[in-house]
């Protein structure tokens, strides 16, 4: 068949781990594989599994080390008992450092020779191995639910942003736990991105509704910015896009040392900056996804992390914006949280199994990726980790959200049982 022809080639041209190549994905094949990955579903919801199969192979084929594409593919193989393209696939997959999820491993399980079985589950093993050594900071308790954002003062207090409570909550440095402000009052939504700006000595927070958010806090469903007074919870002022949350949800959120402030539109796809009393589009024809947390290098200059494309680095001033290429044999799809911690890039990231945070180093003469290390993974208090922070005592982040336990409108899926968010520190 012709996708079992175009998988052997893959196998036969693989590189070596000595002759590791660097990927760089366009906006011409990123455009072309989503077309091709449309194909496939529509193909997929008609019962044609194998004309699936052969569009989902060609959409992988103009971005060769997406996570998600190369498990749909997997699952594709599986299905149409095209085991040698599943194998290989699955291969092409563990060399990215994560492994497929539980189904797609079941179902390989049931479909692959004993031998060959084995021999994959031993790396999905090796790729899971706990990595880490963490000091618990803050358990929040479960009664603030959802919560989604980090930020600290610099003189020891700590705040947090929750989606589904809708609140702003403060740790002071007891680790006594309040609520700064409480935007359910004035219909807010939920809170995602938050960050302490030293400049103006205040909080800024995203806000929007989602699908998790309580219908009777998002009667308006805005989406934009709030600066809060960190001392006594009172709103200093908000900024809002036109349209509100239909299509669009300001998430992440970064600034710089001059008090500039860029946020992410994760549903929206754009980039804004507050300029007075508006959120201001940086101009870009480039194709984000699905933006997500973003570091300020300096006033002109963006790092976002693209949930489904990776790294880009965008100019705020000309809208120009490169997608980094990335080795064969690491992923950067599924990042949510980015920062930057003693003049390095990490991330958390959650779109992976295992659920991990990362360091990434840029290659300073190209725009591309040297290498991704793991600092954390596979830790028993990870479920759902978003968002982290710099600080002087190392790294925080918020490493048990609980995402997957809330259902539409923040309601508690059957069966689920909320425990307390614990902030870690990355020793």
């Amino acid at each position: 068949m012709k996708h079992f022809i175009f998988c052997i080639t893959l196998i036969l041209s693989a590189p070596t781990v000595a002759a590791q190549t660097t990927v760089h994905e366009t906006d011409a094949a990123f455009l072309r594989s989503q077309e091709m990955r449309a194909e496939a579903i529509k193909a997929f919801r008609a019962g044609n599994l194998d004309t699936a199969l052969e569009a989902m192979l060609q959409a992988l084929k103009e971005r060769p080390t997406n996570t998600a594409l190369l498990s749909n593919a997997i699952f594709l193989a599986a299905e149409t008992n095209d085991i040698d393209t599943a194998h290989a696939l699955t291969l092409r997959f563990t060399k990215l450092g994560v492994n497929p999820g539980g189904a797609i491993q079941e179902k390989l399980k049931e479909k692959l020779t004993t031998q060959n079985w084995e021999t994959l589950n031993k790396k999905f093993i090796e790729n899971a191995a706990r990595t880490g050594v963490t000091t618990e900071v803050v358990s929040i308790p479960t009664h603030h639910k959802l919560v989604e954002g980090i930020a600290a003062d610099g003189s020891g207090n700590m705040f947090f942003s929750t989606v589904v409570s809708g609140e702003l909550l403060k740790a002071d440095t007891t680790g006594n736990i309040s609520v700064l402000f409480d935007g359910t009052k004035d219909d807010l939504g939920s809170f995602f991105g938050i960050a302490y700006d030293k400049t103006s000595q205040a909080l800024f927070a995203t806000f929007a509704s989602i699908a998790q958010t309580p219908a009777q806090h998002s009667e308006n469903k805005d989406t934009g910015v709030v600066k809060i007074d960190p001392l006594s919870g009172k709103l200093l002022k908000k900024w809002t896009l036109p349209g509100g949350s239909e299509g669009q949800q300001v998430a992440d959120i970064t600034i710089t040392n001059t008090g500039s402030v860029f946020v992410a539109d994760a549903a929206g796809s754009k980039i804004y900056n507050i300029e007075g009393d508006t959120l201001q589009a940086i101009p870009t024809t480039a194709q984000f996804m699905n933006p997500q947390g973003i570091i300020a290098l300096n006033d002109t200059e963006i790092l976002m992390a693209d949930y489904g494309r990776g790294l880009w680095k965008v100019n705020a001033n000309t809208g120009a914006a490169t997608l980094y290429g990335v080795p064969d044999n690491a992923t950067l799809i599924g990042i949510d949280g980015l920062f930057s911690h003693e003049g390095k890039i990490i991330a958390i990231q959650n779109g992976t199994s295992p659920q991990r945070m990362i360091e990434i180093q840029l290659n300073n003469d190209s725009d591309t990726v040297s290498s991704v290390t793991t600092l954390a993974q596979s830790l028993p208090v990870f479920d759902e980790p978003t968002l982290g922070m710099s600080t002087l005592n190392g790294i925080m982040f918020v490493a048990s959200s609980q995402w997957p336990k809330f259902d539409k409108g923040g309601v508690l899926r059957e069966g689920a049982t909320l425990a307390d968010t614990i902030i870690l520190r990355l020793q």
